[in-house]
């Protein structure tokens, strides 16, 4: 049955756009543009008028002539309607069916809000400031530039014209073809013509550039732009498209088909980068870097914006979506298509262990709000799909993709993808194409597959009830699966929502064959012999190619954590964030969590680490903001022993021969060392002496190594909290040419620790020091400091909404959506949260990145409970107190009370926290994790009781 496509809201389909010869001339001095173009269109039904998208264009002029006439019909009514953002161009005949050409001329505004055609700041070499004009026309912004049918399906090919002065370079989808000398000493430049493709992929850049290129083996010409002075910071970009280009041409099977391809750093950006076909668009962080001095991260990072970008010259260009309802089809691949090009460049990196840590866990975490989307949305209005450039596109699609890859081998995976380019080239498709493909080459199923993950929101929770390695004689183990969500939440229902998952599963000894749970809430798995004789543990979503949670029975855990780095670290990582989350929501008694963390004491992992630090940190902005200042006190110092001791193991400075993981583990520690260990003497005067060269010479990169400069400016910013700090970080930015140390200067004027700096550094937010494109940085940084830090963002973002909206809300989406999510990034109560959701629903309707607080809340009423066993409150009190300030019990010869807990808890519970479920008594020695946690001893539950009824009581 053909999909039903009559909810959206497109222009009329009488009038079909062919060509478009387009003529611009950008005046660098009032910021405007004059424009015409010329558009060959085929008429295919009789008609007296022909509506266009435009947005913010000053008419001129209109008129159509047919192909096989010289008779020209000049437009007698040119009707804007604003808010539809289509120009309607009325003529008093009808005109006939069949090939013509309509004509416009038209003026717009070179704007400053990194949207269709605007211009960007730079400095060059003399310290002046100057402009550039470039393009940013994903998703419906082509038509700030020039009136056009501007949706994905209407294709067509373009030749660029731009005229501006001698002197400047313009750059374009396609080579030039022609070039003179007007005799008003202008430059007039026009380029070959493209290949049928989407008005959104069309770009053009005018300024002054420099640049370096090669070319790959089979000839494409590749070059990085460039403003000048940044050459030499374009080196590592040239390698890596030249290497994942060729890559790419080798595993899709289609040569990429321009003749060049150029990539080019923008000043002002507000997205990462953008595919445009034969001329990508980056921000210059995510593009330019010293190869000799850059950090781990930020290479790793490059690279992987590279890739993803490339994997779009075919995934979006070659190939497009038909409508924006497959966004995903677009975004979701090149997520998964950038971390397996990086992983084949550079298998040392072991950066699938990154994308589970970070782009799986960004999906689980957004997919679990009950205000979540399913990764196909039918979108109405081709505005709506700004709300979409979001984690489930591309993070949720990455990661079913990935499943898919892991159900279909790479054999498989790769010969669906070939039949897929070579079928749908130059054309439009959705997301039942591409299952096709893969269907017809696998002889797998895989539509039915994945309808219920792209076609519903969420995602399931197994919860494996029996323990497969205390049932022998059997193979199967007993699971269910229902819809998790990060609050705990319960409606009628939710019961109906299930997925056909993929069960991979594996042993400490071999692993199964791949089976299915298909939809049904329960279910008994076989577990492919995993659960034999001599094996240690059995895992379930092994490798963790599912974006799924795993909750299982505690035996099950207890045997993870004794054996913990035999498993794979993606499974370390998977471990630690499902057993987090399930915490978070209530589903698992927070204890279990403290057992796991016991297992890490050995781990050497960096991507284990920074999950580690993760988990932690979320752990601590329960306890800093939802108990009181003792027991706050108390994880600071509990925390800064774990992370102190294991950064004295790797140092302050990178020994020759480390590799990029041993950087990325040092930054990882040293990060933590920041949050934690500030107050330590000797960490702040080492860090100041550090900070002090840095600020003698902020652009000589090897002053200051790029993996430990951000948690050394914060932990100065923090340890002394003065003007004269603050004074020296904003002089530092003002001269600083690297976006990524601007970006580290950021984030540690966000950690200014006194109300009068905090307020002083988000007021110098809005300044004009700080672009659009990083005003997120400092709130976002000062917001999951602790509880004034949250505080003063959600007050800023109130008092100076306008502002802030202005500036980014009218330029784009995807960048203010992070202001609605760092306005209660901070906060763990549900007071907070309910004021935040008020807050936004009184705005503009956008709750869905606070219900995140719910999740946080749901683990603080874990922690803190009002009701325990009955007892009456002021016996469970004392109760408390007395068994929080007994004095320690002697734990291999050493006071366990080292954390200074005996003293620190001598003040009762305020009101608000009238009894505690569970308190948590910890020690580090050296850089093992220790949680002495004691149970109640009479009446402890064998298993975690029901939702509604009281749950244990832990000390």
């Amino acid at each position: 049955m053909p999909k039903d496509t009559s909810y959206r809201v497109l222009l009329p389909s009488d009038v079909q756009p062919e060509k478009y010869d387009l003529t611009l001339e950008p005046d660098f001095e009032r910021f405007m543009f004059d424009g015409s173009v010329k558009i060959t269109v085929d008429v295919q039904e009789a008609t007296d008028s022909i509506t266009l998208h435009t947005k913010e264009l000053m008419i001129a002029s209109a008129k159509f002539t047919p192909a096989d006439s010289s008779k020209s019909f000049a437009a007698n009514d040119i009707h804007i309607k604003v808010k539809e953002m289509t120009c309607a161009f009325g003529f008093a005949e009808v005109l006939p069916v069949g090939k013509g050409v309509l004509e416009i001329e038209f003026r717009g505004i070179l704007n400053d809000k990194m949207a269709g055609f605007y211009r960007s700041q730079y400095t060059d070499s003399k310290g002046n400031k100057k402009h550039m004009a470039t393009t940013q026309f994903e998703a419906i912004d082509a038509r700030r530039c020039f009136p056009c049918w501007d949706e994905p399906a209407r294709k067509a090919v373009f030749v660029v014209t731009l005229i501006f002065p001698d002197g400047l370079t313009a750059l374009s989808n396609m080579p030039q073809s022609a070039s003179e000398i007007r005799k008003d000493g202008k430059r007039v430049e026009t380029f070959l013509q493209t290949p049928n493709m989407s008005t959104y992929l069309l770009a053009f850049c005018i300024g002054e550039y420099e640049y370096i290129g090669d070319q790959t083996k089979s000839g494409v010409v590749c070059r990085i732009f460039c403003c000048p002075g940044s050459r030499a910071k374009c080196a590592y970009a040239l390698k890596t498209c030249i290497r994942s280009l060729e890559f790419y041409n080798e595993f899709f099977g289609v040569p990429y088909p321009l003749p060049k391809l150029d990539m080019i750093a923008i000043p002002d950006f507000a997205a990462g980068a953008m595919e445009n076909w034969g001329l990508v668009t980056y921000r210059e962080v995510a593009l330019l870097c010293d190869e000799k001095t850059v950090g781990a991260s930020q290479k790793q990072r490059i690279c992987s914006v590279i890739a993803h970008e490339l994997a779009h010259q075919w995934f979006g260009n070659l190939v497009t979506m038909g409508w924006w309802d497959d966004l995903w089809l677009n975004e979701g691949f090149a997520n998964w298509m950038q971390t397996f090009a990086s992983d084949k460049l550079h298998p040392e990196w072991n950066i699938w262990e990154t994308y589970v840590g970070m782009e799986q866990q960004r999906a689980l975490q957004l997919d679990a709000l009950r205000s979540s989307h399913p990764i196909q949305v039918p979108i109405k209005h081709a505005e709506e799909v700004e709300e979409v450039f979001d984690a489930i596109s591309y993070c949720k699609g990455g990661s079913v993709v990935r499943m898919i890859y892991a159900v279909l081998g790479e054999e498989k995976f790769q010969e669906g993808l070939q039949v897929y380019f070579k079928r749908h080239s130059y054309g439009n498709t959705e997301t039942t194409d591409l299952w096709k493909a893969w269907s017809e080459v696998s002889g797998k199923d895989i539509g039915t597959m994945m309808r219920s993950w792209t076609e519903q929101m969420g995602f399931p929770v197994l919860k494996v009830l029996t323990d497969p390695l205390e049932t022998p004689g059997t193979d199967e183990v007993e699971v269910e699966q229902k819809w998790f969500l990060a609050d705990g939440s319960v409606e009628a229902g939710d019961e109906k929502k299930t997925w056909m998952v993929p069960m991979l599963i594996a042993g400490s000894k071999r692993k199964a064959a791949v089976t299915f749970f298909d939809a049904g809430s329960t279910a008994k798995i076989s577990c492919g012999g995993c659960n034999a004789e001599g094996e240690k543990w059995l895992k379930f979503n092994h490798g963790q190619h599912i974006p799924i949670r795993v909750q299982y029975p505690p035996s099950m855990l207890a045997r993870f954590a004794a054996d913990l780095q035999s498993m794979l670290p993606e499974d370390r990582i998977g471990l630690l964030s499902d057993t987090f989350a399930l915490c978070k929501a209530g589903a698992m008694d927070p204890i279990e969590l403290v057992k796991l963390l016991k297992g890490f004491d050995t781990e050497a992992n960096d991507k284990v680490w920074s999950e580690l630090s993760s988990v932690l940190d979320g752990l601590g902005k329960i306890v800093r903001q939802g108990l009181d200042d003792a027991v706050a006190n108390a994880y600071v110092s509990f925390c800064a022993k774990i992370f102190g001791a294991a950064f004295a193991k790797v140092g302050w400075d990178t020994k020759e021969g480390d590799s990029d993981n041993e950087k990325k583990l040092r930054s990882t520690l040293i990060g933590s060392v920041a949050k934690y260990c500030y107050k330590d003497a000797a960490v702040a005067a080492e860090a100041k002496k550090r900070f002090q060269a840095f600020i003698a010479a902020p652009n000589d990169s090897s002053v200051l190594s790029a993996d430990i400069r951000g948690a050394v400016l914060s932990i100065v910013m923090k340890a002394e909290g003065t003007d004269a700090v603050f004074d020296q970080l904003v002089a530092a930015h003002d001269i600083v040419t690297d976006g990524a140390v601007k970006i580290n200067i950021y984030a540690a004027i966000g950690d200014a620790p006194t109300l009068a700096l905090k307020k002083r550094a988000l007021d110098w937010t809005l300044s004009e020091n700080v672009r659009s494109q990083d005003l997120i940085y400092i709130p976002a940084s000062m917001a999951v400091g602790g509880r004034e830090g949250a505080e003063a963002v959600f007050g800023w973002i109130q008092s100076e909404y306008g502002q802030i909206y202005g500036r980014l809300g009218t330029t784009s989406m995807m960048l203010f959506s992070s202001v609605v999510r760092i306005s209660g990034a901070g906060f763990v109560t549900a007071d907070k949260a309910k004021e935040v959701e008020a807050f936004w629903k009184s705005r503009s309707g956008v709750e869905m990145f606070n219900v995140d607080c719910a999740s946080y809340v749901a683990l603080l009423e874990g922690i803190v409970q009002d009701d325990p066993e009955g007892a009456e409150p002021s016996d469970r009190r004392h109760h408390v107190e007395r068994r929080l300030c007994r004095p320690h019990e002697d734990i291999g010869g050493r006071q366990a009370g080292g954390l200074g807990l005996r003293r620190r808890f001598q003040a009762r519970w305020p009101p608000h926290l009238r009894t505690c479920r569970w308190a948590l008594e910890a020690a580090a020695e050296r850089h093992s994790l220790r949680f002495f946690v004691r149970r109640r001893r009479a009446g402890k539950p064998a298993a975690p009781r029901a939702a509604d009824a009281p749950r244990a009581w832990l000390f």
